[in-house]
């Protein structure tokens, strides 16, 4: 039985390690590809500051030689959300055209 199963499996090993007789680029690039599009749809979803296991809900940590202060990338700072200022605009109407005094009765000029 030992003899039959290591028989099975040696000789589905050679079947399956030859070279094929094609070129293999074109298979490759579609895997690749497959690949790389199916990890797009995946949301990066971060901790909340307050349970973030590297920061501490510091929202920084010290860098790896302890030199600088690094932002935390792994956290989101909570915010909470204000209602957005409601803007009034005062609109004016322009201020009557008066006339103002010439030596020349036949020039005209208006100031606002």
């Amino acid at each position: 039985m030992n003899k039959l199963l290591l028989i099975g499996v040696i000789s589905t090993s050679l079947v399956f390690s030859s070279i094929p007789k094609y070129s293999t680029t074109a298979v490759v690039t579609l895997v690749g590809a497959k690949i790389a599009a199916s990890n797009i749809d995946k949301p990066v979803e971060k901790y909340k500051r307050k349970d973030c296991p590297v920061c501490k809900g510091k929202g920084w940590y010290i860098s790896g030689d302890g030199i600088a202060k690094v932002d935390c990338g792994y956290c989101e700072e909570e915010t909470k959300e204000e209602p957005e200022p409601v803007v009034i605009e005062k609109v004016y109407a322009d201020p009557p055209l008066v006339p103002i005094p010439s030596s020349n009765p036949t020039r005209r000029i208006y100031r606002r």
